[in-house]
């Protein structure tokens, strides 16, 4: 496909409005598809990595690998959230909290796909980790309290259960060597059959758990200060060093603006890092992400419509560019650089540095990608 200039043709409604339509039936993958147009700075598609992410294609709820040659797709029950890499370049993705589903996909170019079921009484919440065990994260569908579950790494098959001292589990990430397994509890308890508000606005419950990963034993639990009780820890990333976390909030109370990353060194405690000026995040990170050179944290706001850069290590803001309903967010091979997909099917190559972030590369694609992105 001859490279043009990246512009959507028309406007596409915003991610949730597309995405939250009806799910469609599992199906087989397909070969790759020619989907994506152009790149409008400098580079051309055969600098994109591999990536893996949940999109909306053609009308159905996929789970999607994003390379030069295309998108190479699946279909899948429902809406999934985030993926996860396997032993044996198997892929899982698991359903959207509150979901009813995870898919194993043995081979996304065209090989089976096998689903599995949350734990009884229990839902998905969207994310799992790769340790010494496989883990998915887990909410009870009438009392939101969170359940770590172990599963076996190739099939699926519940192994135990670990109890997670919180409600609404999210993010969840194996640190310092595999020895610990750290978990963002969102603390906001919704019912999982019927969309609506908080069951408990006013009074979030939010904190991230270290979890002795050999027994399960709670070794820490790291809250905010009363002053913030209005935030809701939800997404992470580990920096290179294996003991460094950065983590996505979002905040339920916008009367004001207050910080929306915090930094956690494990097993010390959590430091907030200031928020970006004017407010651009409108109060919501969807997904955050550390570099591979571990200099800079890079966060996502689909509802501010940008990109925000942060310095690690003095933990100041660097600035932002505008991205319209980007959200999945991952660090690139080479330090420095992060790529990024938006619900209005751009993919998106950032360099970090210390004037701020700024777009190198885009491509378009005829997709919606969903709001977590990895890289493979």
């Amino acid at each position: 496909m001859a490279i043009e200039e990246t512009k959507p043709a028309g406007i596409r409604p915003a991610r949730r409005a597309v995405l939250a339509l009806g799910a469609a039936a599992a199906g087989a993958a397909v070969a790759p598809r020619a989907l994506f147009a152009g790149s409008p700075v400098k580079e051309a598609p055969s600098s994109l990595a591999r990536f893996v992410t949940a999109a909306r294609i053609g009308g159905v709820d996929r789970g999607a690998v994003l390379q030069a040659e295309g998108i190479s797709d699946f279909a899948l029950p429902g809406r999934a959230h985030a993926s996860l890499a396997l032993p044996g370049g198997r892929i899982m993705l698991v359903g959207r909290r509150p979901g009813m589903f995870a898919a194993i996909a043995e081979d996304v170019s065209g090989g089976a796909v096998q689903f599995v079921r949350p734990f009884d009484s229990h839902r998905f919440a969207g994310h799992a980790a790769l340790g010494a065990h496989l883990v998915t994260a887990e909410l009870h569908e009438e009392t939101s309290e969170g359940l770590a579950v172990l599963r076996d790494a190739h099939s699926g098959a519940i192994r135990g259960s670990w109890q997670l001292d919180g409600i609404e589990p999210h993010e969840m990430i194996f640190a310092d060597g595999g020895a610990r397994l750290v978990i963002a509890l969102g603390g906001i308890a919704k019912s999982a059959t019927i969309k609506g508000p908080p069951i408990n606005a006013g009074h979030i419950e939010s904190a991230v758990v270290e979890l002795d990963a050999a027994s399960g034993r709670v070794l820490h639990r790291h809250v905010l200060p009363m002053e913030y009780a209005s935030l809701s820890l939800r997404h992470m990333a580990l920096a290179p060093d294996g003991k460094t976390i950065a983590v996505g909030i979002q905040d339920q109370d916008r009367s004001a603006l207050r910080p929306l990353v915090a930094l956690l060194r494990v097993g010390r405690g959590l430091e907030l890092l200031p928020a970006p000026e004017g407010g651009v995040m409108r109060f919501y990170i969807g997904s955050i992400a550390i570099d591979a050179g571990g200099d800079y944290i890079a966060a996502t706001s689909p509802k501010g419509g940008c990109l925000a850069l942060w310095s690690l290590s003095r933990g100041t803001a660097l600035g932002h560019v505008a991205i319209e309903d980007v959200c999945g967010l991952t660090a690139a091979a080479e330090p420095g650089v992060f790529c990024a997909t938006s619900g209005l099917g751009e993919v998106v190559r950032v360099q970090a540095d210390e004037n701020g972030p700024s777009i190198v590369a885009r491509w378009h694609a005829g997709a919606n990608f969903d709001n977590h992105l990895l890289r493979i």
